[in-house]
């Protein structure tokens, strides 16, 4: 069965490369830059540390912040890290997250980066003890990269005016294409199809 061109592969969206992504524009070249010279970059990549959320999709706003996914097997002595792994951060701020119906325990950072005469970039860090590759954020941002090269601009245009009304990223993806069950479920199972099965599944619910 053809797999996706590159570009669109799951392997495509592994660790910082996302913010490279031609969605992710100038801004997501930036970013991506930011995080390397800052070397918060070096200090996650242990941690299997893979780079989501909207700035990959082209679908960020100038306060959208830097979502990065994290691995860890111990949340307990993760969170002990923490403050020696953030050192040197400004706007710091850690805390644990229980469970969702979606999403297991988790450990949120909250953070600034900059360097040198470049902006601060808000970055949020979001560690699981589920491999980074397997976590929804990720298995999201590509299902959701696929939707938007088979869709093109003018669905994206379309995310983005229900994102500036108030909904998140998935709901508004599933408004548009008809989804009445859960968001986050629907998505994640479009994530193993094909081209061909997506594009498919796609004619069906958006033209």
């Amino acid at each position: 069965m053809p797999d996706w061109q590159p570009g669109l592969r799951a392997t495509d969206f592994n660790g910082i490369k996302p913010l490279l992504h031609p969605r992710a524009g100038a801004r997501g070249r930036c970013c991506a830059a930011l995080l390397q010279a800052s070397n918060l970059w070096d200090r996650l990549m242990p941690f299997g540390a893979v780079v989501a959320g909207t700035i990959p999709l082209g679908l960020d706003w100038a306060s959208s912040d830097i979502d990065i996914l994290l691995h860890t097997p111990d949340l307990p002595a993760f969170i002990a890290q923490c403050p020696g792994l953030f050192a040197g951060f400004a706007g710091y701020h850690c805390h644990q997250r229980g469970a969702t119906s979606h999403v297991g325990p988790a450990v949120v950072v909250k953070l600034l980066v900059s360097h040198g005469a470049s902006r601060n970039e808000e970055v949020e860090v979001f560690a699981t003890c589920q491999p980074t590759q397997e976590q929804y954020g990720f298995r999201h941002m590509v299902v959701e990269a696929r939707i938007l090269h088979v869709c093109g601009d003018g669905f994206a245009a379309r995310v983005r005016a229900l994102k500036q009304a108030g909904l998140k990223t998935e709901p508004a993806f599933a408004q548009l294409l008809g989804i009445s069950d859960d968001p986050y479920l629907a998505l994640n199972s479009l994530f193993d199809y094909s081209p061909q099965m997506l594009e498919h599944w796609l004619a069906a619910r958006w033209r």
